[in-house]
């Protein structure tokens, strides 16, 4: 061979190698913007039945830097009930994207979930099994809308500006509201509790052991349900309009079915903890006494309606007996409707005890 050809065949061999290079490189962002910082609103609610309506209502913010290779997603909100029945959820959220793994912040047990992130592009992944369905402009961007089966994306240089979930009139929002790209990196504003570190295949050995379990949140509890609703959309090739007022009333129940399992609890306790206090009431001499009497009442209730401003401040009198009859009104209540309570089977069976 000559000199040539071998100059040649290594100046092909190098610009292939180069070309894989700045391809793998390329395949590595996660975002084609290198720093940023986005605001989002978070909303949505419906009605789970008849008597039960939702309301969601919060905050969130993404924070990135060298093209999302690190990112720190934070999200506050609430998730409320009412009508027949009263709940409320106080969701945090805190995720950290670090180099090919995803730390997941578990504020309620001090503990931190280590996962390795998908190994395909990130951007595909985010639109994965979706449809491209046009543009809009969000927060002064114009972003590329990507929709599925009860999902809608709105993605700017593969960044979600929007991200919506909706099911059977139940929806979760969380769009864009402030942009600012071309930040300067700030280490400590991208950084999460010190909390012990559990790699995901820990605590997941004997998930197919365990009865598998609705996510708390529900924007994570519509995917879930999407999927299995897709499944059977498909396998049946019908569409959502044609499921019948029973088929749809098993899908809310589905996606109902946290706000059941926490109210079943929490009622029957709800119970008997008034009636303590009431036993507390009538021996109680003064409001100090009767504050002591219905703390734990005023701390069940909390669980239920994030309402802690019960404290009695006069014990005599017209105070004292409304009071009372209160309580004995509650009582006899929650009483008459324990029997149904306890055979419930799911919200709509729940909603129906309480009316």
């Amino acid at each position: 061979m000559s000199s040539a050809s071998k100059i040649k065949m290594i100046f092909v061999f190098l610009c292939i190698g180069s070309t894989t290079l700045f391809s793998a490189n390329e395949s590595h962002k996660k975002f084609n913007i290198e720093t940023g910082m986005i605001f989002y609103t978070i909303s949505g609610g419906g009605k789970l039945t008849e008597d039960v309506n939702l309301s969601i209502e919060g905050k969130g913010k993404l924070r990135f830097k060298d093209w999302g290779d690190i990112a720190l997603l934070e999200e506050n909100f609430i998730e409320r009930t009412s009508g027949a029945l009263q709940n409320i959820e106080t969701i945090q959220r805190c995720t950290k994207l670090e180099n090919k793994q995803r730390f997941d912040v578990d504020f309620k047990n001090k503990k931190i979930m280590e996962r390795k992130m998908p190994r395909d592009n990130f951007q595909e992944h985010i639109t994965e099994g979706l449809v491209k369905n046009g543009q809009e402009k969000i927060a002064g961007y114009t972003c590329d809308i990507w929709e599925g089966l009860g999902v809608r994306k709105c993605i700017y240089q593969g960044i979600p500006l929007l991200i919506e979930h909706y099911l059977l009139g139940v929806y979760y929002q969380k769009k864009a509201s402030s942009i600012t790209f071309n930040i300067k990196p700030s280490p400590s504003k991208c950084s999460i509790p010190k909390y012990p570190i559990q790699k995901f295949a820990l605590f997941n050995t004997n998930m197919k052991t365990k009865s598998q379990k609705l996510p708390k949140e529900l924007s994570k509890i519509l995917m879930s349900v999407a999927k299995d609703m897709q499944k059977q959309l498909a396998d049946e090739k019908i569409r959502e309009e044609d499921f019948s007022p029973q088929e749809k009333r098993i899908w809310l129940d589905r996606i109902g079915q946290n706000v059941f399992e926490k109210q079943k609890v929490l009622l029957p306790k709800f119970l008997l903890s008034m009636k303590k206090a009431r036993v507390c009431l009538q021996q109680a001499e003064n409001w100090i006494d009767a504050n002591e009497c219905v703390r734990d009442v005023v701390q069940l209730k909390a669980k239920l309606t994030r309402d802690r401003q019960n404290n009695i401040e006069l014990w005599k009198g017209e105070k004292k007996r409304k009071v009372l009859d209160a309580f004995d009104e509650n009582i006899s209540f929650l009483e008459s409707k324990m029997r149904c309570i306890r055979s419930a089977k799911n919200i709509s069976d729940l909603s129906n005890c309480m009316k």
